[in-house]
């Protein structure tokens, strides 16, 4: 009886030390989350000048992005196709903002989850992101955003 109270006691309290492990090990470093909130004002740059080829810069070559709201070409791959899918989006007017809720280490990767307004359109979203580091810079691998 005493054996099953202490096995019970130590699984509640790993149970309880196990999130606070993973949240360390997750920690993004400050610096590094000033450097992700860095390029996701870019991005509201680039799209708020309607420059769909400074949007597509902010992607690796082979990145994919999904938009939960699109019902054709609601995923496409690669830079030169999100280039194209900007340079049709970006036809409607109107100011895009964006405003980092999370981030946090997948390895050397950040996943960055974001709300977003888009003035004209009324819409207000959220997107998740997959940052890799690309030289000096954060680039966007994979995107999901509705």
């Amino acid at each position: 009886m005493k054996i099953r109270l202490l096995q019970t006691l130590a699984a509640f309290a790993i149970s309880l030390a196990a999130p606070a492990l993973a949240e360390e090990q997750n920690t993004v470093d400050p610096e590094v989350r000033q450097e992700i909130e860095a390029a996701l004002t870019n991005f509201d740059e680039a799209y708020n000048k309607n420059d769909a080829t400074a949007v597509a810069a902010l992607f690796t070559l082979d990145a994919v992005e999904a938009w939960g709201w699109e019902k054709s070409l609601s995923t496409v791959s690669g830079r030169q196709a999100i280039e194209r899918r900007y340079a049709l989006h970006l036809r409607i007017p109107g100011k895009f903002s964006s405003n980092l809720v999370q981030a946090c280490a997948i390895g050397d990767e950040i996943c960055a989850i974001s709300e977003f307004y888009h003035v004209y359109l009324k819409r207000k979203g959220y997107s998740v992101r997959i940052y890799v580091r690309e030289g000096d810079t954060w680039k966007i691998r994979m995107e999901y955003a509705n």
